[in-house]
């Protein structure tokens, strides 16, 4: 009886317990490979509409480090739109066939901060590809952010933007 008691205090604890973020990477701030100064972030909507987003604030929370809070403005359809939201980072891989590298993988969401009546959210997956020491002085990173923006209850557009210009993005991949 006892074991069996220890045995289900195991299990339960393992499948009930609430899951960690296990993302390695911590320590390093990832604050300046996110941000892209006065230049906006390209990209598309439904394969055929043009998008951009430009990150005017990034902070790392001291608390939960593997989550940045940031702020900025949206151009899509020519409307800027300013917003606020959150990244948080989870998984951390070497790249193969080039050690010096990582890619950086997680989620975002940002909320639009208009008075429209249907402001407009994003989620999805954020991948960097940066080198593996993420030294404060090396700023180089290739940045992608894939998901949807929601305006209301029916109007969702998929979204995809980055800081650079990959030649098919359905090949680029996402956890």
């Amino acid at each position: 009886m006892k074991y069996f008691l220890i045995l289900f205090l195991g299990i339960s604890t393992g499948l009930f317990g609430q899951s960690q973020n296990l993302f390695s990477s911590k320590d390093a701030d990832l604050t300046s490979r996110i941000h892209n100064k006065d230049t906006f972030y390209a990209g598309e909507a439904d394969k055929d509409k043009f998008f951009k987003i430009k990150f005017d604030s990034i902070k790392k929370n001291v608390q939960k480090p593997e989550r940045y809070l940031v702020e900025g403005v949206t151009n899509f359809q020519g409307n800027l739109t300013p917003f606020k939201g959150e990244i948080i980072f989870k998984e951390k891989f070497d790249v193969k066939n080039e050690p010096d590298s990582v890619l950086l993988f997680g989620d975002f969401n940002f909320q639009e901060q208009s008075e429209e009546a249907n402001p407009g959210i994003f989620t999805g997956k954020i991948r960097i590809q940066t080198d593996k020491e993420m030294s404060p002085t090396q700023h180089g990173a290739t940045v992608t952010f894939k998901g949807e923006l929601k305006k209301g209850e029916h109007e969702i557009h998929q979204i995809w933007f980055s800081n650079f210009t990959p030649h098919n993005i359905d090949k680029v991949i996402f956890r």
